[in-house]
């Protein structure tokens, strides 16, 4: 654990000091590779050395014989460099949503879950090389809280009543509820 501190402070400290010459903004890609949210992509809008904002789209794609699996969110960010270096503070706000779909083997039957929900996300890291422009190469964790879940369930054949649907309807308002951590092990961009 002590040498995970200390690997923390060394790259707050690092990434902090790593100030540009010149506080141009600029606007720019970006892409990257986290979890759970496998495929990351966005917009960038450096607007000074200090704060700078984002769109983006962050996708987790799964499919497995009869059954898949979708988790997206497009979201929109501030972000803040208080030492005007590569360590950052973020927050903004996102909609998450949920597809599930789940065919039975050897029949017709289908059934689907979808859970939207609004987001609050809250996120630290680090942007090395975009205070300079160009190539700039990232980290970051994000605190994702959903609220206001909006469950859909489409299971042809199961009434409404059943005791499984309603466990079903349940567990989709929890995950509509239910706070997360998403990290980004790269994020490589490039600032024009």
């Amino acid at each position: 654990m002590t040498i995970i501190r200390l690997l923390f402070v060394s790259l707050l400290l690092c990434g902090s000091f790593a100030k540009a010459e010149t506080s141009s903004g600029g606007i720019g890609l970006n892409v990257g590779l986290g979890f759970p949210f496998l495929s990351q992509a966005g917009i960038n809008y450096r607007l000074s050395d200090k704060i700078g904002f984002s769109v983006g789209y962050n996708l987790l794609s799964l499919t497995i014989g009869q059954a898949s699996i979708k988790l997206s969110m497009p979201e929109a960010l501030v972000y803040f460099h208080p030492f005007s270096g590569a360590f950052f503070l973020g927050g903004g706000v996102g909609q998450e949503k949920l597809e599930t779909t789940a065919t039975e083997t050897g029949g017709a039957d289908q059934v689907s879950i979808d859970v939207s929900a609004k987001t609050v996300i809250a996120k630290v890291g680090f942007m090395w090389g975009a205070a300079n422009g160009g190539f700039w190469f990232g980290i970051d964790a994000s605190y994702i809280k959903p609220s206001s879940p909006e469950t859909t369930i489409t299971a042809p054949g199961v009434p409404v009543t059943d005791q499984s649907y309603i466990d079903a309807v349940d567990a989709a308002n929890d995950f509509g509820d239910a706070a997360y951590t998403s990290l980004t092990f790269a994020r490589f961009g490039w600032l024009f």
